[in-house]
């Protein structure tokens, strides 16, 4: 009898798999959720070996996963440089197993993100004091919406002397004035990211003072911070003239006037949010055009007075879009016509919910608009098929998909697969 488990030449099939070369196994792993990892660690030597090689371990992405004690210790182990925790549950873990996870890594970690976890140890304020107390070369960290509070945001301050963040992202966090300052303070020399978004408790005069303390920020994000006036936008103009990034979600203060002293003190602005502004009209839109014509992403979803024809001014402008998001406004045929012809060349996320747009419009976008990756269309009345896209762009996702109803509308008699 032929043993099924042996090559023709005799070499049992695992010793072939095993034998393969180090770089095809570190593609393969490479596929592996990290916890997968954890038990290819235990299989045998070789891939021992092959599953702790570095690359693997350097940057982790973990969401939707029940953390234990053991897991955090084998990670723990590897030495990441940035950990990512998203919608984590954290019931299992233990604090001794945390303060075990940060005094493994302490000299590697540089990056930490844990968002919208559960469980008493992922909370803001169990995490941030170990971050302050251990981790000396943290550069970035993100506790967005993790309940943290005004006793984790000063440990960020009241922590090693060696510590300097670059990044700080409290989003969603329960976070005064006092500890916000005294952070600012000690990290001004290095920080150039704050976010604070949804912040209800800060004030105009807090925002006021990390400005002038941080000159250098450039990344900032107060979008639904309600306490927001117009003398502090004011304040942020002048001081903040290297901002890359800006998010103003939902503030009643920011008007086209206030947006044109904006763009035309901070020159090197990107990315623009202006989302749900009701102030924002067209005229925004002619200002960004004026001033910042490379700009490469701009959100004015629910901005209900901009229309075609400030998209005009973006599409003739800012010929570098890279991506749009115009949901709930008043673009129809036109503009999204304008941006396919002049905007194609860079374009690759266009979101266009709830706007009056035909169908030909939409697939000439798709056609004209190589580069494009992700195209929402949310609440529009005509939905392309999945057929109809595919023969003009065979790259874009086109969200919400496709349904099985609408494809026989486009295409009767014929059977399609909803997905």
């Amino acid at each position: 009898m032929i043993d099924v488990n042996l090559h023709p030449a005799g070499v049992p099939v695992c010793d072939r798999w095993l034998s393969l070369p180090d770089e095809l196994w570190l593609s393969i792993l490479s596929l592996l959720p990290h916890g997968d990892l954890c038990r290819v660690l235990q299989v045998c030597s070789r891939l021992h070996t092959l599953a702790t090689d570095h690359s693997l371990w350097r940057n982790l992405r973990i969401e939707n996963s029940n953390l234990t004690d053991r897991w955090l210790l084998c990670v723990g182990r590897r030495h990441p440089r940035s950990l990512c925790l998203y919608s984590c549950s954290g019931l299992s873990l233990s604090s001794c197993g945390l303060e075990m996870f940060f005094t493994l890594c302490r000299d590697f970690l540089k990056e930490l993100k844990v968002t919208s976890c559960t469980g008493p140890c992922l909370h803001g304020d169990q995490m941030l004091p170990l971050i302050g107390q251990l981790c000396h070369h943290v550069t970035s960290v993100d506790m967005s919406w993790s309940g943290a509070t005004d006793i984790g945001v000063k440990a960020l301050s009241d922590c090693c002397p060696g510590l300097r963040l670059k990044s700080v992202v409290l989003n969603g966090c329960h976070v005064t004035d006092d500890p916000l300052i005294k952070l600012v303070t000690w990290h001004k020399e290095t920080l150039c990211r704050l976010e604070v978004f949804g912040c209800q408790f800060l004030t105009p005069s807090c925002l006021q003072t990390a400005y002038e303390m941080c000159p250098g920020l450039k990344h900032l994000n107060i979008g639904q911070v309600p306490k927001v006036n117009p003398h502090s936008l004011t304040v942020m103009t002048s001081q903040l003239k290297r901002l890359i990034s800006l998010n103003l979600t939902g503030l009643h203060v920011v008007t086209d006037a206030a947006v044109d002293t904006l763009l035309q003190n901070c020159v090197e602005l990107q990315s623009l949010v202006f989302s749900s502004c009701p102030g924002v009209t067209d005229l925004a839109l002619h200002s960004i055009r004026k001033y910042t014509p490379c700009i490469r992403s701009l959100d004015v979803s629910g901005c209900k007075a901009v229309t075609d024809a400030g998209v005009q001014s973006l599409a003739l402008g800012c010929r570098r879009l890279q991506q749009l998001d115009v949901s709930s406004t008043g673009t129809g045929n036109r503009g999204v016509t304008l941006l396919a012809n002049y905007c194609s060349r860079y374009l690759h996320t266009v979101k266009l919910s709830f706007c009056r747009i035909t169908l030909e419009n939409i697939l000439k976008l798709c056609r004209c608009c190589k580069r494009l990756k992700v195209l929402h269309l949310y609440g529009c009345a005509s939905l392309p098929a999945e057929r109809e896209i595919r023969e003009v762009n065979t790259t874009v996702k086109v969200y919400p998909l496709p349904s099985l109803t609408h494809q026989h509308l486009h295409t009767p008699g014929q059977i399609h697969t909803a997905y």
